[in-house]
């Protein structure tokens, strides 16, 4: 099979126009797909300087988030290590990233779960013992951060990270 041959869509596909997009990358706090666009030059620099280690470079060598067992502490080291206007501190967050608990929560089946309320920091995630049987995790949005902290510690993947920039201009 060429290389090209898995990347490109099926006949049918591409016929009846359920081609599948590429997921927009999730690019790093003080920042949004279009300064990477404009202003990355790919000098590694943001990657280099994360002491978490949850950025990473795409194929294009442009900085993405990738959490993998880590979550972001704000420390700014990537955009103060960067060169050039790809990120700006002066935004009034870091990003308006939340996370959303998927229906596969072991709390759905019945199982009680509450590791990702406990690695909360920022309290965001919370049990509500009134839904049956065994109770769900509610998101506080406004006091989420997007860290990533709990993305690792749900054991079935129930989390997701959800940036509402893509939303818009993907969905």
């Amino acid at each position: 099979m060429p290389a090209h041959a898995s990347t490109a869509p099926s006949r049918r596909a591409f016929l009846t126009g359920r081609v599948a997009r590429p997921k927009p990358e999730f690019r790093p706090p003080w920042t949004d797909e279009a300064r990477v666009q404009a202003h990355c030059t790919s000098c590694n620099a943001c990657v280099e300087a994360c002491p978490e280690e949850v950025i990473e470079c795409d194929s294009r060598g442009r900085p993405r988030i990738n959490f993998r067992g880590g979550e972001c502490t704000f420390c700014a080291a990537c955009a103060e290590a960067c060169p050039e206007p790809v990120f700006d501190l002066a935004q009034p967050a870091p990003w308006p990233v939340t996370v959303d608990i998927g229906s596969s929560c072991l709390l759905a089946a019945g199982i009680t779960c509450q590791l990702c309320t406990d690695i909360c920091d920022a309290r965001a995630l919370r049990m509500d013992l009134s839904v049956r049987p065994a109770g769900a995790i509610q998101v506080d949005a406004d006091a989420c951060t997007g860290c990533g902290a709990c993305l690792a510690t749900c054991p079935n993947n129930a989390i997701a990270i959800r940036d509402p920039r893509q939303q818009r201009s993907h969905g």
